[in-house]
């Protein structure tokens, strides 16, 4: 069994989990609706303790937990599904060829911000006024990183305009990440 396998073995279960929490509370939920007294006002507002009444709502405290656990385990789930969908696991078959497509992604990423950040030195000697390059360099997510770092976070920019110093090199640590993994791989 792989890895992959373990993962989605764990999201199915915990979604079994889910599933049988959300039918137990709702079968509690509905049995403490069918009691004759439920919809009693005087029942659910006098004052002072009545033991039916405090044996209900702990019930329904239960199950209104069981519930929010449930769509906890439903969410992890989800986060399992969603994050096996995108790792390389060095179990895969075709791990070696997807980490080989996954830093040809990330070194094409880093020339496109290399030549972006090249594009908006030069266009800041020529006019000292001009604070962005040539934005056709990027692809729209990168675009749209930069447009959040200037709306958000503007002194992190560079006087130029380019992308903060940060953006290449952490680029550059998980293509040297990726590459050593690579090689363990080949090498295993």
């Amino acid at each position: 069994m792989t890895y992959r396998d373990r993962r989605a073995a764990r999201a199915e279960r915990l979604r079994g989990w889910a599933d049988t929490r959300v039918q137990r509370a709702r079968a509690t939920l509905a049995a403490d609706d069918a009691q004759p007294f439920a919809h009693d006002i005087a029942f659910l507002t006098q004052p002072g303790r009545i033991p039916e009444r405090t044996r209900m709502i702990a019930r329904e405290d239960r199950a209104y937990a069981s519930l929010s656990k449930a769509a906890n385990m439903a969410a992890r789930a989800d986060n399992i599904e969603a994050a096996a969908g995108r790792a390389i696991y060095s179990d895969d078959p075709d791990a070696v060829a997807r980490l080989a497509s996954r830093i040809a992604e990330l070194e094409a990423e880093r020339a496109r911000i290399t030549a972006y950040n090249a594009s908006a030195r030069k266009a800041h000697k020529a006019d000292p006024s001009q604070h962005v390059g040539d934005l056709a360099l990027l692809d729209d997510r990168q675009r749209a990183d930069l447009a959040s770092i200037a709306r958000h976070c503007p002194y992190q920019l560079r006087a130029d305009g380019a992308f903060p110093a940060y953006a290449t090199g952490n680029l550059s640590g998980s293509i040297s990440k990726q590459r050593e993994r690579l090689a363990a791989l080949k090498g295993a």
